[in-house]
């Protein structure tokens, strides 16, 4: 952990003090003091000065600093009407006082100190350059001493504007620029108008002094009036703000975007979705005081990484959404980038170093959704994606959306399937590729849909996974696969089939007592079953998988890896489950004849499948010359278009008689699939 006084905003705030901490030493030892005969001017401005510093207001400003205070406009009144020095020394007390009082930390109650005396002295000069310095204490008050206090009070405004922003932006992580823009209309507003006020309170005090008490009866209306004000816009405020990042939350969001987008001249934008990465892991290990503190490190790092216009809301949780109107392809991605590499800055959570990182899904307004609830829904799934192809940000696509009308009414329907048994296999044949003969075929599912009419796997198997489906429809397309098996076998068609499982099916340890069941109940020797699996569900939970697959073993039914070689998993599992047989994927099948490194994919997993003592199955054939190759490499099984498409169960027997090198073949390892 790096010592707190190198972060940056702590050398800036050192920096500054260190500066005025020096000119006040100067100032003190050039300037003589000489009240004559104000001592008391200077008395009731110094009591003045620690009441308004006693009880500022605070206000929301964009740096993160609200405080008002109305002793700058007695400390100015000092420099106008007694001097610099008896002005910073009321000051600098009074702030001293309240920061104690504060218990703020040293390094703030020295920037305190050195921006006072930065902005009084730059008053001051300008006073002095113009000739005007004590022009209050004369007894006519010209034109040009006017000029020159507005001229004053704009130097004490500019010094003191600049510091103070710069010091709250470093501490929030507020982007400078953009938080000058909305401090200097408030400083204008508040402060400006405070310092012009100066002039008046000293003419008061040197003409009239009886009348310095009613001056100030109309302050305190403002100050007690003030607080009201101040209590309802802060009720206000945490009505349409997150009360621990400070940002606006999501009814706020709602009602700005909603108002945005019905503005005319917006004709476009995007609308952004952000999810932090591990912060469930943050939460978890540090517990939620720490995460909630990582949590508010991002309002500032949000703000600095977007433009100004831009609509920024915490959902709730970790999820965050922007909106930027009129914003094209390159400025998301710019901000998005800017974002990341702010985010990629440890947040320092009690010596504790975070680095975070975020998925950011976008939908573009009007054409992926004309309203802010369909923006933020389709963002959703463009994030999710995002976080499942670990990339920091992808755009909606209709594909990947299973929250539309249609696919909800799919759902449905495919709840009607499985009753009224709408579901179909087709079945692939494979062959073996030392003799040329047909020794088994692959199952693939098909939905006869009453109105849509044949839907592949890809249109529906993953809506069963969302759904809860998935253990419904793999027990029905076991029931065809078993049942059409046993009447070829009847018929003496010696042949096997495979069935690919999900993942929640291998997590099941009632799986294997249904699979049993299922074979018992249609006559089917479990050797003559094999279950394929993907690579990655096999990682989900390695121990329970094992346990799942060896009961699956005790049955003879063997187990397949598919689509082997594009998972990202250890290939420990190898070795360590009873796994018989690797598919090789279609793509690298595909590819072999024409890219080199696809056919070294190809003749290396042969090799590791046969020195592991597995079989192999290249799917994806299409023509004689990849057949003959893989044969040359060892390959046991083919199965592809050069020899067949899926076809209907009738279809298939016809095929296989004319193919059948024999009446019988010996049971080979089967296969019937979902997918």
């Amino acid at each position: 952990m790096k010592p707190r006084t190198l972060e940056p905003v702590r050398l800036y705030c050192v920096a500054v003090a260190v500066v005025g901490v020096a000119l006040l030493a100067v100032l003190i030892a050039a300037t003589p003091i000489d009240f004559d005969g104000r001592v008391l001017a200077f008395a009731a401005l110094s009591i003045s000065v620690l009441i308004g510093e006693l009880f500022p207001l605070e206000l929301p400003r964009r740096s993160g600093d609200g405080e008002v205070t109305v002793s700058v406009m007695f400390s100015f009144a000092l420099l106008l009407g007694v001097g610099l020095v008896p002005a910073l020394a009321a000051q600098l007390v009074a702030s001293v006082v309240q920061d104690r009082i504060a218990r703020k930390p040293w390094w703030q109650v020295g920037f305190n100190i050195g921006q006072y005396t930065l902005s009084l002295a730059a008053a001051a000069g300008v006073l002095w350059f113009a000739g005007t310095y004590g022009a209050l204490n004369a007894d006519h008050f010209r034109l040009i001493d006017l000029i020159s206090v507005l001229g004053a009070a704009a130097a004490y405004f500019t010094v003191n504007l600049l510091l103070v922003t710069r010091a709250t932006t470093l501490y929030h992580g507020v982007r400078f620029v953009r938080a000058l823009e909305s401090d200097l209309t408030f400083g204008l507003s508040v402060g400006a108008v405070l310092l012009c006020l100066a002039p008046v309170v000293v003419t008061v005090l040197r003409y009239s002094p009886i009348l310095y008490p009613l001056l100030l009866v109309p302050l305190v209306g403002v100050y007690l009036s003030g607080r009201q004000s101040v209590r309802t816009a802060i009720a206000e405020h945490l009505a349409r703000h997150d009360s621990l990042t400070e940002l606006p939350n999501r009814r706020w969001f709602m009602e700005a975007v909603t108002a945005t987008l019905e503005n005319p001249d917006v004709d476009a934008g995007g609308l952004l979705l952000v999810d932090l990465n591990g912060f469930k892991e943050v939460n978890d290990t540090l517990g939620h005081h720490r995460g909630d503190l990582v949590l508010q490190a991002m309002g500032p790092r949000l703000g600095a990484s977007f433009r100004a216009e831009d609509l920024i809301a915490r959902l709730g949780g970790d999820e965050f959404a922007v909106f930027m109107p009129r914003a094209d392809s390159r400025a998301a991605e710019s901000a998005v980038q800017r974002l990341q590499d702010a985010l990629h800055t440890p947040v320092d959570v009690d010596g504790i170093s975070i680095e975070l990182g975020a998925s950011i899904g976008l939908a573009w307004y009007p054409e992926q959704g004309a309203d802010v609830e369909t923006l933020l829904q389709r963002a959703d799934v463009a994030m999710y994606r995002a976080k499942a192809s670990h990339r920091s940000l992808e755009i909606y696509r209709a594909e990947d959306d299973y929250h539309t009308p249609e696919r909800l009414v799919l759902a449905t329907d495919l709840r009607r399937a499985l009753a009224d048994d709408q579901l179909v296999l087709h079945y692939q044949p494979q062959v073996e590729l030392g003799g040329g003969r047909p020794v088994a075929a692959e199952g693939l599912v098909r939905w006869e849909h009453p109105q849509r009419g044949l839907l592949g796997p890809l249109e529906f198997i993953e809506i069963g996974e969302r759904n809860g489906l998935i253990k419904q429809l793999t027990h029905r397309v076991l029931e065809l696969g078993l049942r059409d098996l046993r009447t070829w076998t009847d018929q003496g068609r010696h042949l096997s089939l495979s069935l690919n499982v999900s993942v929640r099916n291998l997590l099941d340890r009632h799986f294997p007592d249904e699979v049993a069941e299922l074979l018992a109940q249609h006559g089917v020797d479990g050797r003559a079953l094999t279950l394929e699996l993907t690579e990655s569900s096999l990682m989900v939970d390695p121990e329970l998988a094992k346990r799942t697959m060896q009961d699956l073993a005790d049955l003879g039914v063997a187990v397949a890896i598919d689509d082997f070689g594009t998972g990202y998993s250890s290939l420990a599992y190898l070795t360590d489950l009873p796994i018989g047989e690797l598919k090789i994927d279609k793509s690298f099948v595909r590819a072999m004849t024409s890219d080199t490194r696809n056919a070294i994919v190809v003749r290396s997993t042969i090799e590791l499948a046969h020195n592991l003592g597995l079989r192999t199955v290249a799917e994806g054939i299409e023509d004689a010359f990849t057949f003959e190759r893989l044969r040359e490499l060892g390959c046991e099984l083919a199965q592809g278009f050069h020899m067949s498409e899926p076809l209907p169960a009738p279809a298939l027997a016809l095929w296989w008689d004319v193919h059948a090198a024999t009446p019988s073949s010996p049971i080979i390892i089967p296969h019937l699939s979902v997918a």
